[in-house]
């Protein structure tokens, strides 16, 4: 199911954490940070909209790079720019400057949106929507550190937390050009020597950009609208309603990023089988919506913060499913682009949610602003139903290996066989009648047969799915070995 070693999903994997480390340890901080240069609750949402301009204007440009130039080549430079980004935040004298720093940081705002590009490239379809998941888990893992570390750091310092922003930002991009390659479908589809030959869809021109695109564009700015509210007014509204300080909003944070960690782990795979991919994120997208404004209204801090973390699941349902349905409209000549314009459209409305919220919290930093991104929630939800899905990656599902489908019944993950003595007396007379037919000399040749059996079988996944996948791709190498080795009776006969 990969095109590239386990290593390089790990490396994406570590980056993502990295840089959503980096930037959870700023988020409770940043509020305050800007705060300390006597602005009001407006000018936060305008820093954080700074931020969604920028990024939203250059997210198309990354995208086309990114086609042109390779995905591992823009996710290295958003690390870099978004590190110095964020020293100069850091470093920042007046709140323009801190404005400008914060602009600038978006610019470089495609990190993630890099990571979801690459694994499509190098994913199957049958194991996309699982290693999407497990992508959308990463943040999560983040999230229970970032921000309860944030909000300790603010107390030697508000830049202190957007400092360490930076430097692990650039500390993710040095492990990334050392240990990521490059996305072996994106070298083929550009004639690249070092290509995998054994992937051949590597399309000769650009593809069109689908129409359901622009509906899942549309879906996405409303959003982006309820996303960037939450980013900016969160530590506002816990502020304003339960009196919560940086250190307790930052703890907030990690019980909510609990919750967005379990529901990747064990609840999105669960829902995306049982509903569908589009119905996964419609249902996450109601659900955030619904439970946010009951957050707004529900009396004591206990409650609302419960009421939040279920609030996240939806979002997390929602946000674990997005790249997996627009990878689906898309192959290796376009996805830089269309997952860019995906971006562009929720960029826009992470630049609309936060300036609108916060003049919103200058009347209401309660009610107001909470019930303006969460309307968004459900409109996005509702338009996303009119997204027609295609139907390519279901047949790719059905392809099963015979006599291994149903894998006798076994849960998810297969433990380890062990025989009786009887069943390795039986599959020993086998093997050894098999190897006795075949002319393998393995009395005589007894460690090199041994050795030879070893590198013959591979290990296999525990995980049931990528074990079938496993299976499949080695009973294709068994049937190119079998098709080299036609001609050795013939040879044998002459």
């Amino acid at each position: 199911g990969l095109s590239v070693p386990q290593a390089a999903i790990w490396m994406v994997f570590i980056t993502i954490f990295m840089d959503t480390l980096a930037a959870t340890i700023s988020t409770p901080a940043l509020p305050y940070y800007a705060r300390s240069f006597h602005v009001n609750n407006a000018a936060v949402g305008y820093l954080y909209a700074s931020w969604s301009f920028t990024s939203a204007f250059c997210a198309p440009v990354l995208g086309q790079l990114a086609d042109k130039f390779g995905r591992r080549s823009v996710l290295l430079a958003s690390l870099l720019g978004a590190g110095l980004a964020n020293l100069g935040q850091a470093c920042a004298g007046t709140y323009y400057q801190l404005l400008g720093w914060r602009a600038f940081s978006g610019i470089w705002a495609a990190v993630g949106n890099s990571a979801q590009v690459y694994l499509s490239d190098v994913c199957s379809p049958l194991v996309l929507p699982d290693f999407m998941s497990k992508l959308s888990a990463v943040p999560s893992l983040a999230m229970t550190f970032g921000p309860g570390l944030g909000g300790g750091l603010s107390k030697f310092g508000l830049e202190i937390p957007v400092l360490v922003d930076g430097l692990l930002s650039l500390l993710a991009a040095g492990l990334c050009f050392i240990y990521l390659p490059e996305s072996p479908v994106w070298l083929q589809s550009r004639g690249h020597p070092a290509a995998t030959a054994s992937d051949p869809k590597a399309p000769s021109k650009v593809a069109s950009i689908p129409a359901g695109v622009r509906v899942l564009a549309i879906s996405g700015f409303f959003s982006g609208i309820n996303f960037g509210v939450v980013v900016s007014m969160t530590a506002i509204f816990l502020d304003a309603k339960l009196q919560f300080d940086s250190l307790h909003v930052g703890f907030t944070f990690v019980l909510s990023a609990l919750a967005t960690l379990a529901t990747s782990i064990w609840i999105t795979g669960f829902v995306q089988k049982s509903v569908g991919l589009k119905c996964c994120a419609v249902l996450g997208s109601l659900l955030n919506g619904l439970l946010s404004i009951a957050m707004a209204v529900i009396p004591g801090a206990w409650p609302t913060i419960i009421v939040m973390c279920l609030a996240r699941v939806g979002m997390t349902l929602r946000a674990a499913t997005n790249g997996t349905i627009l990878a689906n409209f898309t192959d290796p000549s376009n996805r830089g682009t269309i997952f860019a314009q995906q971006q562009f459209a929720t960029n826009m409305g992470r630049l609309v949610g936060p300036v609108v919220a916060g003049h919103l919290a200058v009347r209401d930093p309660v009610l107001l602003p909470i019930l303006f991104g969460s309307s968004c929630g459900l409109i996005s939800g509702l338009i996303l139903l009119a997204v027609p899905m295609p139907e390519g990656p279901k047949e790719v599902k059905q392809k099963r290996l015979h006599g291994f489908t149903d894998l006798g019944g076994a849960e998810s993950v297969l433990e380890l066989e062990y025989g009786t003595a009887q069943d390795c007396e039986e599959l020993g007379k086998f093997m050894g009648d098999l190897l006795s037919q075949r002319r393998y000399r393995w009395i005589s040749r007894k460690k090199a047969i041994y050795c030879m059996l070893d590198k013959l079988l591979p290990e296999l996944s525990a995980d049931v799915g990528d074990h079938l996948e496993d299976l499949q791709r080695l009973m294709k190498h068994v049937e190119l070995i079998q098709k080299d080795f036609e001609g050795v009776q013939n040879r044998d006969v002459c």
